[in-house]
């Protein structure tokens, strides 16, 4: 019997999938049950965020956290499961062993936590563990479990860090600054420059060179992945193809990430969902 996802994509649409939000667009090609899919992880992950970074005692978060991963891992034997469950599906859930959501859990609490990293390698190294749990779901639904997605996983880490970069005047607020030591020390810019937002001619040299390094190996993992992988995490493409038309209003702007978040227009996310489902950009 056909399990119903109106109701698990209305929730997850309230969560993370507004009308001209940027998943919005990067699903919108996608059918019914890819839609729920792709919604229901993202929503996952918000979840789980949320959970870290809203609650004021650790107690309970760990209470909240802890009966996640319960849900996630007694799935099977829950004929009333939560929203986000349905929306990714109870039979690609069962498919994970009952061990890995504590890891995904776990992973996704370190992403919250301020850190500071002295190289390029060390930035990409960390943003490769956090997305590692969450190839396993991707393999459960889409390819075979022992399939190699080093090269996904290698753009969709690439492109994560794309993103933090964009959003750097929101991080800041939160004590997160991505941008390593070595890269800072390489143009002159300091830790305090940073904070205090002081946009430089070195400021906006070193943010053009992180966002070129960042494109190019994106485009190069992209390129390295298998067509079947490639078909479909068009979501993810799509995505990351409207983190860089923001990037190209950012330089034409003169890269000053520090005090603001360009923001590309409903018809310019539709146009690039549409080319990246459509024409397979």
């Amino acid at each position: 019997m056909a399990v119903s996802l109106e109701n698990p994509l209305a929730y997850c649409r309230e969560k993370v999938s507004g009308e001209t939000a940027s998943l919005h667009y990067a699903t919108l090609f996608q059918t019914e049950e890819l839609k729920a899919f792709w919604l229901g992880c993202f929503t996952l992950n918000h979840e789980l965020r949320q959970a870290c970074l809203k609650q004021l005692e650790a107690g309970l978060t760990q209470v909240k956290l802890g009966w996640w991963q319960n849900a996630l891992a007694g799935s099977a034997g829950n004929s009333n499961p939560h929203p986000v469950i349905t929306a990714i599906s109870k039979q690609v859930i069962e498919k994970i062993p009952a061990e890995h959501w504590g890891e995904l859990i776990n992973k996704v609490a370190s992403g919250c936590e301020p850190k500071r990293y002295n190289s390029m390698t060390n930035w990409h190294q960390d943003v490769l563990l956090e997305t590692k749990p969450w190839i396993s779901l991707f393999q459960a639904r889409f390819v075979d479990s022992n399939a190699d997605c080093t090269q996904l996983q290698e753009f969709w880490a690439t492109a994560t860090r794309l993103c933090q970069l964009l959003r750097l005047a929101k991080y800041l607020e939160q004590g997160f600054q991505p941008l390593p030591v070595e890269v800072l020390a390489k143009h002159g810019v300091t830790a305090e420059q940073i904070k205090r937002r002081e946009h430089s001619a070195a400021s906006k040299a070193m943010f053009k060179e992180v966002a070129d390094h960042l494109l190019e190996q994106a485009n190069l993992a992209w390129e390295a992945i298998p067509g079947d992988q490639r078909l479909f995490a068009r979501p993810l493409r799509a995505l990351f193809r409207m983190r860089v038309a923001e990037l190209k209003v950012h330089e034409q702007a003169g890269y000053n990430l520090l005090t603001e978040q360009k923001i590309i227009t409903p018809f310019k996310k539709f146009s690039t969902a549409w080319t990246t489902q459509v024409l397979r950009w």
